[in-house]
């Protein structure tokens, strides 16, 4: 299945412009904020995309994996570059930059899978993930074996035709199979053991990038946001001084701690708006809002409206 040939790649420039536009054009990753049915009980999305020129450099504060089932390119993840190909499965964190590249004449086609960091809630495990001890040094792709190739089509397609239909128990089957899937992903990645040279072959070039690594910290506010939240005491229970973690959360997501926490707070709200009946005293509370007025303000001053015409906009979904 692997191709020895590969485009040539272009870095933050543009091939139809002159090269001295090209020196002085930097190019921005677009931050990607919304997926379908994100507002929802359940906040999963899945599709199959076909990629004819790739995918422009991006991040975005969900999970996502993709699973490719034709065509040629490459990946870079936060400046490791890795190829892609049928068999390809990779899985991409909260707020990491990455960007698709298609090799001419073989477009990749691939499923793509978004889903919420608090799709497990507070005390659950999330399968296939281990943001406490591994997560960082294991590799955020898997060249799946042709033997197993079958079944992740298999289960991709199950988990395709569930999303798009009505079948009772939908939500909990989708769960039970990104579990699976996410499982199967993890345990392929941690005993594939990639010899030297088929490292030096799937990763094709690493970038220097700001070091340190807050993956638990992320998580935690994701599944904590409800409690009171201050930068000083989630820097002590992390063991990170606090001008430090300030520094990571600007490198790693690009905001200041207290915007990331209102971010997170507000997207759970705007789902419980949408989602069930809860008067919005009661929201605010359940986000982590100890004031009304507070949550009111805040939600006006990122949505644009009050909770009660995001609410009326949106039309709740039983």
């Amino acid at each position: 299945m692997e191709r020895n040939k590969m485009r040539p790649i272009y870095y933050g420039s543009y091939p139809n412009i002159s090269a001295g536009v090209k020196l002085a054009m930097a190019v921005i990753p677009r931050y990607v904020t919304h997926y379908p049915n994100m507002d929802s009980s359940l906040p999963f999305h899945v599709k199959i995309h076909r990629l004819e020129n790739g995918f422009e450099s991006h991040r975005h504060d969900f999970m996502e994996f993709s699973y490719v089932i034709e065509g040629y390119g490459s990946e870079i993840i936060n400046g490791v570059e890795h190829r892609m190909m049928p068999g390809t499965f990779t899985l991409v964190l909260p707020y990491q930059y990455h960007e698709i590249i298609s090799e001419p004449g073989t477009p990749l086609v691939l499923y793509n899978c978004n889903f919420g960091i608090h799709l497990y809630g507070q005390g659950e495990q999330m399968p296939g993930i281990d943001w406490l001890h591994a997560e960082e040094s294991l590799p955020p792709f898997a060249q799946i074996a042709e033997a197993e190739h079958a079944y992740f089509v298999a289960a991709l397609e199950e988990m395709l035709r569930e999303y798009v239909g009505e079948g009772v128990w939908k939500h909990a089957l989708l769960k039970a199979k990104l579990t699976e899937v996410l499982v199967r992903f993890d345990r392929f990645r941690r005993s594939a053991g990639l010899s030297a040279a088929k490292t030096e072959y799937l990763c094709l070039r690493d970038r220097s990038q700001p070091k340190g690594n807050i993956w638990q910290v992320i998580r935690y506010i994701h599944t904590h946001y409800q409690d009171e939240l201050t930068l000083t005491g989630v820097a002590e229970r992390f063991g990170f001084s606090v001008p430090y973690l300030s520094e990571l959360f600007k490198k790693a997501i690009g905001q200041n701690f207290l915007a990331f926490v209102h971010e997170v707070r507000i997207r759970q709200a705007c789902a419980l708006l949408i989602s069930t009946e809860m008067n919005v005293s009661d929201i605010a509370l359940e986000t982590g809002y100890g004031s009304y007025n507070t949550f009111s303000r805040i939600f006006r001053e990122m949505k644009g409206m009050t909770p009660a015409a995001y609410r009326k906009l949106k039309g709740i979904q039983q």
